[in-house]
């Protein structure tokens, strides 16, 4: 029985993708923001990643707009994206789950 186990172990090992780096640190860099933007970036998956563009919330319409710190929500997500990026000869290749290129 141990045996079985093993070969069974064996063929899962082989079977698996090649674990590339991840390279959520490269992406943020090299992704287009505006300069109040702050970006985060986690990776998902093998190649998939998932970017959110921080920018500061508008408190306009708040009852009390003077109120900052950790008290409030200082910052929103304006936008968010699911990305698929490989490492090249040339840089990243970033491509929007959409099909869209992006630099």
């Amino acid at each position: 029985m141990a045996d079985v186990i093993e070969a069974k172990s064996a063929q899962a090992k082989g079977a698996r993708e090649e674990v590339t780096a991840d390279l959520s640190a490269e992406i943020v860099k090299s992704v287009e923001k505006w300069p109040e933007d702050r970006v985060t970036c986690r990776r998902i998956g093998a190649n998939s990643y998932r970017c959110n563009w921080w920018s500061v919330a508008d408190n306009s319409r708040d009852d009390n707009p003077r109120m900052s710190g950790l008290l409030v929500t200082t910052h929103r997500v304006r936008k968010s994206r699911f990305l698929n990026v490989t490492k090249s000869m040339g840089g990243l290749v970033i491509i929007e789950q959409d099909g869209q290129a992006s630099n």
